[in-house]
């Protein structure tokens, strides 16, 4: 029994159509198919993931390393800022609040909703944890609720996939260095995630390696999902690490990113650490932007999808107005994607203008993938300002703890974490 074929023809159609392939006579086809038709439905597959791009198509598309670093400008190593214990702290605090504040709205609430929500409680945009009265309708509210992630109710971290993946990641690099490999993250997924832990790419990603396809091909195979947003959550631990660094992060990045994603699904890690990094030593949140533009192919779409974000904030456009805009341009982009999430965290950043609770509260008040991408504004926030400028009213009801769902770690500190990770930065700085 393969994949969901209905799920894998549908996901492949929205793949090739996002990467220049026509596939209208292919959606027709699939409309008259029965879902439960695997046979057709797999060849409807095969098909679409055979069509050839466009000549013209303009992008790169490379997901091999080597053409992925020929693509980049050299570019010189920073290194930690003097305050790194500060920072780190503020970045592991700073991405789990980031990812409470996201919580309650992901899995159905879009930025309109958001704000219908929020404006007449006075709390629009969104700069804190997500009110949510005793006897308030829970149907305006994502999949997960309110228990345990709105204001009042936060009692420590709660355990979370984007939370847990970096958990992993600290251990992944404590355990196997500087030097780990693709095969060590394949090997830690499947000793510390159970199957249901993990999602869309991931999960195929994991099926994949129960059924023992090649290593190589585990991030390609029956998996349409390569270029959304799972890889770029499990970014941040590479940033945290290369503090400074950019692009020591974003290469750290790369072989985690391949288990799992292709082309823009691996470029969205390595922005993300390379951002991530930025954050510890840029002066302002444009600057960090324009760094972490460095270590990203400059012809990808993702790469094109923040500069378009960069120019409308140069412009002088309002948030609403560049989110507008970038709903307009993937407008059956899903809401876990790669690029338009990359997008809609650029935008927190730089119309959040260095402010920890405004940054992290853009990136959830976007209404794509909520909790991630708070996640991530909340880490580059927190590595931006320390944890000394993060408002007590969001760090306080953390207790400085995360249950983590991680085999073999459970609960731990955000303190300890940030400790550790710290040690690893003064280890392998140059």
């Amino acid at each position: 029994m393969t994949q969901d074929p209905w799920g894998l023809a549908l996901g492949e159609l929205d793949q090739a159509e996002q990467t220049g392939r026509d596939v209208d006579s292919f959606r027709t086809r699939l409309a008259e198919l029965n879902p439960n038709d695997e046979s057709h439905l797999l060849a409807l597959y095969d098909q679409v993931l055979a069509l050839p791009a466009p000549a013209d198509w303009p992008y790169f598309e490379a997901s091999d390393l080597p053409a992925i670093t020929a693509s980049l400008a050299d570019v010189g190593e920073g290194s930690a800022p003097a305050d790194i214990d500060d920072r780190m702290a503020g970045a592991w605090t700073g991405r789990v609040i980031g990812n409470m504040m996201g919580k309650p709205f992901e899995i159905g609430p879009t930025r309109a909703s958001i704000r219908s929500y929020l404006e007449p409680l006075g709390r629009y945009p969104l700069a804190g944890y997500v009110p949510f009265a005793d006897g308030a309708d829970r149907a305006q509210l994502g999949m997960w609720g309110f228990e345990g992630v709105t204001e009042s109710r936060i009692d420590g971290g709660t355990r979370d996939d984007d939370i847990d993946y970096t958990v992993l990641g600290l251990h992944l690099v404590e355990t196997y260095g500087i030097d780990y490999t693709t095969r060590d993250v394949a090997v830690e997924w499947l000793s510390r995630f159970p199957a249901y832990q993990v999602f869309t790419a991931e999960r195929n990603a994991y099926q994949n390696l129960i059924r023992e396809v090649p290593l190589d091909d585990v991030g390609e195979y029956h998996n349409p999902f390569r270029e959304w947003i799972g890889a770029l959550i499990r970014a941040d631990i590479f940033g945290f690490i290369y503090a400074g660094r950019s692009r020591a992060a974003a290469l750290a990045a790369y072989y985690d990113a391949r288990l799992s994603h292709r082309a823009n699904g691996i470029y969205g890690e390595m922005w993300a650490a390379a951002l991530v990094a930025s954050a510890f030593t840029s002066p302002t949140p444009e600057a960090s932007v324009e760094e972490s533009l460095r270590h990203l192919p400059p012809a990808s779409r993702l790469a094109e999808e923040i500069r378009t974000v960069v120019e409308a904030y140069r412009s002088g456009a309002n948030w609403e107005t560049a989110l507008d805009a970038l709903a307009a341009r993937h407008p059956r982009m899903s809401w876990v994607h790669t690029i338009n999430n990359a997008g809609a965290l650029t935008a927190a950043i730089l119309w959040g203008e260095g402010d920890f609770a405004r940054t992290a509260g853009l990136a959830v008040t976007a209404g794509l993938d909520t909790d991630s991408i708070g996640a991530t504004a909340g880490a580059w926030a927190g590595a931006f300002v320390g944890l000394e400028k993060i408002p007590a009213a969001l760090a306080d009801p953390l207790h400085d703890s995360y249950r983590s769902g991680v085999f073999g770690i459970g609960d731990v500190r955000l303190s300890d974490l940030a400790t550790r990770t710290t040690a690893l930065v003064r280890r392998f700085q140059p």
